[in-house]
C-alpha cells in the first residue's frame, strides 16, 4: 500500500469516526421516519412481497422505489435486533466513510494526487454526508453507489480488460437497483471515454463495455421479471417516474411536491379521477398521469420551461417546501438556512474549478459535467423538491473545489520556492 492509499484509509477511518458519533449524537434511530421504505421493508417481513402503496392508490404490489434500500431495511427488520434502526444507520455511516475513499482515488485519477488528497478531505467533513447517515432515506446508499460505478468506470478507462468490464458491469447493475438515473449516467460516461479512443481501439473496448452491460442486465433482469409479471407492462427498475413528472407538470405545479397553498399534489385531483386511478395497478395509474403531463406541456411550453428553470435552482439551493408546508419536514428550519451556507460557496468553488479544469484537466471536466447533467435533467424535467436528491452528485462538486485548492496549493509552493 503506498503512501496515498494509507492517507485515503487514514481520512477514511476519521470520516467513520465522525459519522458513527453523529448517529448516536443525532439520536433518530429509535422510532425514525421510514416513509414508503419502512412500509415496503414491514411488508416483506411480515410476507407480504414487495408491496406498499399510499400514492393515489390502495396497498398493493409496488416498484415505486428500486429494490435495494428496502431489502436493506427488511434485512435488519427481520433478523430481530432490539434497535434495526440504529443497525441501518451504522451501515450507512460505513457506506459514507467508503465514500471518502471512492472520491479520493477518482479525483487522483482523473484529475492529479493533489486533487485526490483534498477532496477526500472535504469529504471527510462535508456535512450532509454525515448528516443522511441518521436519515431512513436511500440519499447514502444511493451516493455511495453512484461513487462505486463512477470509481469503476474510470477503472476501466485508465485499463480496459475482461475483469475490469465485469467490475464495471457488476457494480452498474447492482448501483441500478439503488439509482435508476445510472441507467443513463453510466452508458453516457463510457461513450465519451470510447468516442476518444482510436478506431482500431473501439472495437475491442465495444465487445468489452458490451460485456459490462451484458453483466449489468442479468443483475437487473429478475427485478424486471418481476415487475413485468405484477404490473403487465415493460418496468425496467420504477414506476414513480410518472407519478414525479405528473407532479411537477399539471395547472398546480410549483416544481416541488405541493401546491403554493400547502397542499400535496395529489389532493388537486378530482375525487371521480382519483377513483379511476385507484381501480388501476401502480404502472398502470403513473403512465395515465404521464400522459396527461405531456399533454400539459404540448399545451403549455413556456410554463414547463419556467418550471424548468425553477426546479433546477431548486435542487441545486433549496426547494422552498420548508417554508410552505411543515408535513413530513423533521428538520428545523434553520437546517435549510445551513445548508444555503454550504451549498452556495459549494457551487462558486466549483464552477471556478470548472474553468480550471478546462485548462489543465479537460477530459476529467467533462466527464464530471456529464455526471453532473445526467443526474440534474430528471429532476429539473419532474420535480425538486428533496436536498437528498442531489446528495450523490455532490462529492463531484467537491472534486472540483478541490481544483481550487489544488491550484492554490501549487501557488503557494511556488511562493515558498522564491
Amino acid at each position: 500500500m503506498n503512501r496515498f492509499d494509507r492517507l485515503l484509509w487514514l481520512l477514511t477511518v476519521i470520516g467513520l469516526a465522525i459519522r458513527v458519533a453523529a448517529v448516536f449524537v443525532l439520536n433518530d434511530y429509535r422510532a425514525p421516519i421510514t416513509a414508503e421504505y419502512g412500509i415496503v421493508a414491514h411488508n416483506l417481513v411480515a410476507g407480504k412481497g414487495f408491496s406498499g402503496g399510499g400514492w393515489l392508490g390502495p396497498e398493493q404490489p409496488t416498484a415505486l422505489n428500486t429494490p435495494l434500500y428496502p431489502l436493506l431495511l427488511a434485512f435488519w427488520l427481520w433478523i430481530g435486533i432490539p434497535l434495526p434502526f440504529l443497525a441501518v444507520e451504522l451501515v450507512q455511516a460505513v457506506l459514507s466513510a467508503l465514500i471518502i475513499y471512492l472520491i479520493g482515488k477518482i479525483a487522483a485519477q482523473v484529475f492529479a494526487p493533489v486533487v485526490g488528497t483534498i477532496s477526500a478531505a472535504a469529504t471527510t467533513v462535508y456535512p450532509p454526508l454525515i448528516y443522511f447517515c441518521k436519515q431512513i432515506s436511500p440519499a447514502i446508499v444511493t451516493a455511495f453507489c453512484t461513487a462505486l460505478v463512477f470509481y469503476a468506470i474510470v477503472l476501466f478507462v485508465a485499463h480496459p480488460n475482461r475483469k475490469r468490464a465485469a467490475l464495471l458491469g457488476l457494480v452498474w447493475g447492482v448501483g441500478l437497483l439503488a439509482e435508476p438515473i445510472l441507467l443513463v449516467a453510466a452508458p453516457g460516461a463510457v461513450l465519451l471515454y470510447w468516442f476518444r479512443q482510436t478506431p482500431s481501439a473501439r472495437q475491442q473496448s465495444a465487445l468489452l463495455l458490451a460485456g459490462a452491460a451484458l453483466v449489468a442486465a442479468v443483475i437487473v433482469a429478475p427485478w424486471t421479471v418481476r415487475n413485468y409479471l405484477v404490473f403487465h407492462r415493460f418496468v425496467p427498475l420504477k414506476t414513480s417516474f410518472g407519478l414525479n413528472f405528473w407532479m411537477g407538470n399539471n395547472p398546480n405545479a410549483t416544481g416541488f411536491l405541493y401546491t403554493m397553498a400547502g397542499e400535496p399534489m395529489p389532493n388537486t385531483l378530482a375525487p371521480e379521477r382519483a377513483a379511476y386511478l385507484a381501480s388501476l395497478n401502480e404502472a398502470e395509474r403513473y403512465a395515465v398521469l404521464q400522459r396527461e403531463a405531456w399533454q400539459w406541456i404540448a399545451a403549455h411550453p413556456d410554463r414547463f420551461l419556467e418550471l424548468t428553470i425553477k426546479r433546477i435552482g431548486y435542487l441545486w439551493l433549496i426547494s422552498p417546501t420548508f417554508q410552505i408546508t411543515s408535513e413530513n419536514i423533521a428538520e428545523p428550519g434553520y437546517f435549510y438556512l445551513i445548508r444555503y451556507a454550504i451549498q452556495i460557496p459549494l457551487l462558486l468553488l466549483a464552477v471556478i474549478g470548472a474553468v480550471i479544469a478546462y485548462r489543465r484537466y479537460r477530459a476529467a471536466l467533462w466527464l464530471c459535467l456529464w455526471w453532473l447533467v445526467a443526474f440534474t435533467v430528471p429532476y429539473a424535467i419532474s420535480v425538486a423538491g428533496n436536498t437528498r436528491y442531489r446528495l450523490p452528485v455532490e462529492p463531484i462538486l467537491l472534486m472540483l473545489a478541490a481544483v481550487v485548492g489544488a491550484g492554490a496549493w501549487r501557488w503557494w509552493q511556488g511562493r515558498v520556492r522564491r
